[in-house]
């Protein structure tokens, strides 16, 4: 059974139900992927589709069924609409002075990560404790089949916000969203319709694109760049594992790329990530 109360519950078993109706006992995974298709089809919204994902994954797990599907092995579900509207870089810095000042730690930890790296719904649902690596300065963002996972630096000045919250709480689709509509009364806006975190991400990606090289904003917002014939670069190594374990470590190509984000234009003497001086 789903454990959520009141509305939220209400949403679940919905599309719980609608969910059990069309798989009629057959509950694999060819299964999910036909509803996910079957979604689609009828023109649901790519966060409708997303959130559905979820709910037969709570689904599964709540009933001790077993999950035909591995950490970042999702369906693609596309949540970078190309007419998502961008979120005025002005309201962006009204949000981090915000909760910066009176903001509670999961909204803390959840802007930080969404201004600093331009993150997708999906890949901050995803976070766990063990990707949040405060002491070894680094965060490892697992992305589905629409991107490529990467390991990033943790700028010291978010690391105050990620150490407050521990990212094994979860967070769901739901949850996020409701969030986001927390960070938007913190600051009087009223709602628009489209405009959430994936707003974010469009503006992190406009301004990057006024001073670095399309190669390394792509490389950095974790855009699949290169087709699967490019077996060197995907097989370089993320992770890697030692005497303690996994370690990880920021290394080649990762690196160099937020080395620039996080650096400073050589033409103005500004600092070229457009949120981050503001976390200090």
């Amino acid at each position: 059974m789903l454990g959520s109360k009141g509305k939220t519950r209400t949403i679940y078993l919905r599309f719980a139900r609608d969910f059990l109706d069309f798989a009629d006992g057959n509950l694999d995974r060819e299964t999910v992927l036909r509803y996910v298709n079957h979604l689609s089809k009828k023109k649901r919204s790519d966060g409708t589709i997303n959130f559905a994902f979820r709910v037969i994954m709570t689904l599964f797990n709540r009933n001790g069924l077993d999950w035909p599907f591995t950490r970042g092995d999702a369906p693609q579900i596309r949540e970078d609409r190309i007419n998502a509207p961008a979120l005025d870089p002005d309201l962006i810095i009204e949000m981090i002075e915000a909760v910066k000042g009176n903001g509670e730690a999961d909204e803390r930890a959840f802007l930080a990560i969404s201004t600093i790296y331009f993150t997708r719904r999906v890949e901050m649902i995803e976070l766990r404790q063990s990707d949040v690596n405060v002491q070894d300065r680094t965060i490892h963002i697992a992305t589905a089949k629409h991107g490529r996972e990467r390991t990033h630096v943790i700028p010291e000045e978010i690391v105050p916000y990620l150490s407050d919250y521990n990212f094994d709480t979860g967070i769901s689709e739901f949850g996020l969203l409701a969030l986001w509509y927390r960070l938007e009364h913190k600051i009087g806006l009223e709602h628009i319709d489209q405009v959430g975190f994936h707003s974010i991400r469009r503006t992190g990606n406009t301004l990057l694109l006024d001073l670095l090289p399309e190669s390394v904003v792509m490389g950095f917002l974790r855009w699949k760049q290169r087709t699967s014939t490019h077996m060197p670069f995907r097989y370089s190594a993320q992770r890697f594992v030692g005497r303690e374990g996994v370690a990880t470590k920021v290394v080649g190509e990762a690196r160099d790329v937020d080395s620039k984000v996080f650096g400073i234009d050589p033409i103005t003497g500004n600092e070229i990530h457009p949120f981050l001086r503001f976390w200090r």
